[in-house]
């Protein structure tokens, strides 16, 4: 009996029906809710279909626009700055489900993250110029259009795999395809990037291929074993002969977890480690987890080459982890996936700080160990190195880059750090040690 497929929590893009994700095309564009101006349809039939669920938020964004005689809710911040307008947009969230009394869900939070307004200077009317190829950004004016080509020419097929992935990862099945099975003999370190491990596929098509969409799941996946890989082989050779190699994957959540068996790769590239301890730790994950702690098994190579992976979850902040005594393992390596350190404000009024990252000071590893921690963001990383900094007075910066074994699957960026379109996971990497006495 098959299994239900794993499916992802949909996204809102106005280049596709909310209601069946058919993209629009120049001879077929989406029909716009005429009350809102803000959600697209594909027909009359699917814009009826989706009002009741849609009712509530509709009213809301039509009745504010009215009030203010505007085209719709987005109207009003022409030319606005981009501090200004992603800071409109996420009190608009805020304020929106105060006033609804319900929290939104992700593909209408979208809606306002992710509004069909000019990617130029912010101007939302009647009629829009898209960008045929990705109909993931618009423009007010042909001339804004062409102004902006040279610039969105390097975006336009990362935001079309964007859209094709988060279509199908909640229409179809959550990106997990199989890990390469090979396994090396000798040593051979890391390489200048990820593409290096996962051959790429031909793209002579304009078209999006299924072999490409695989290719962006699989480095998703392997993202995480390959940087711990390629901050061993340049931090800490010396970690490639250690018989068991302990690590702690810190903040864990459900992206973690998700097919966990990519975390074996990591023991796939290195000969002469017989045995890697994952230790899963973060308040985001399940207490199920941890009373029925994951028996996974390895592939058969490594079982014919006594090669072994072992997964513990703990379901709790890592200070409180750190206590556990007997549990507690020293770790070679500490990786933090896309830290967000500096996400909410570091007072004890904020929840989101104390229940989260507040004690980032043990995050530092004791002796020759090292913390590695990504960010999405370049304006992320930043700002993620000055909050642990600013709590860690042991830490040692050793570098901090953009990292060469990022995912390669693209996701939109509705804040446009650094005029970016689309960010990627673990995109940029820090890597700390304790300092010596």
């Amino acid at each position: 009996m098959e299994e239900n497929p794993i499916l992802a929590e949909a996204h809102f893009y106005w280049g596709n029906c909310f209601v069946c994700k058919k993209k629009s095309s120049k001879t077929e564009p989406m029909k716009r809710c005429s009350r809102c101006r803000s959600v697209y349809y594909c027909s009359q039939e699917h814009q009826v279909q989706h009002f009741k669920k849609h009712k509530k938020l509709c009213k809301y964004l039509g009745s504010a626009s009215e009030e203010v005689q505007q085209f719709n809710f987005f109207s009003g911040m022409e030319s606005s700055d981009s501090q200004a307008w992603n800071l409109f947009r996420m009190n608009a969230v805020i304020t929106c489900e105060i006033i609804l009394g319900k929290p939104l869900s992700l593909a209408e939070r979208d809606i306002f993250l992710f509004p069909r307004v000019c990617r130029i200077c912010r101007i939302s009317q009647d009629r829009m110029f898209d960008c045929e190829e990705c109909f993931c950004l618009t423009y007010c004016s042909e001339q804004h259009r062409d102004e902006d080509q040279p610039r969105h020419k390097g975006s336009c097929r990362q935001l079309k795999i964007a859209m094709l992935a988060d279509v199908y990862e909640s229409c179809v099945s959550v990106g997990l395809p199989p890990i390469p099975s090979h396994i090396d003999k000798s040593y051979l370190g890391t390489a200048e990037d990820i593409t290096h491990f996962i051959d790429p596929p031909m793209t002579g098509s304009s078209d999006i291929s299924k072999s490409e969409l695989d290719y962006s799941f699989l480095a998703n996946q392997l993202s995480g074993p390959l940087t711990l890989l390629d901050r061993l082989a340049k931090h800490r050779p010396h970690f490639a002969e250690k018989e068991t190699l302990v690590v702690h994957v810190v903040g864990s959540s459900t992206y973690e977890m998700m097919g966990i068996i990519k975390w074996e790769y990591l023991i796939h590239r290195l000969p002469s480690v017989q045995c890697v301890e994952y230790y899963f730790v973060g308040p985001g994950l399940y207490a199920e987890d941890e009373e029925q702690q994951p028996a996974v098994r390895t592939c058969d190579r490594c079982e014919s080459s006594s090669k072994s992976v072992t997964y513990r979850v703990f379901p709790i902040r890592y200070c409180k982890f750190k206590k556990r005594g007997d549990e507690f393992t020293s770790p070679d390596l500490v990786l933090v996936q896309n830290s967000g350190f500096s996400e909410f404000e570091d007072k004890p009024a904020c929840s989101g700080w104390t229940e989260g990252w507040q004690g980032l000071d043990c995050l530092l590893p004791e002796q020759d160990g090292i913390l590695i921690f990504t960010s999405y963001t370049a304006g992320e990383a930043v700002k993620d190195l000055e909050r642990l900094l600013k709590y860690t007075e042991e830490a040692e910066l050793i570098v901090s880059e953009e990292n060469p074994m990022k995912s390669l699957r693209p996701c939109r960026d509705w804040e446009n750090d650094k005029d970016r379109d689309v960010f990627y996971s673990n995109q940029f990497v820090n890597v700390l040690q304790r300092r010596k006495k």
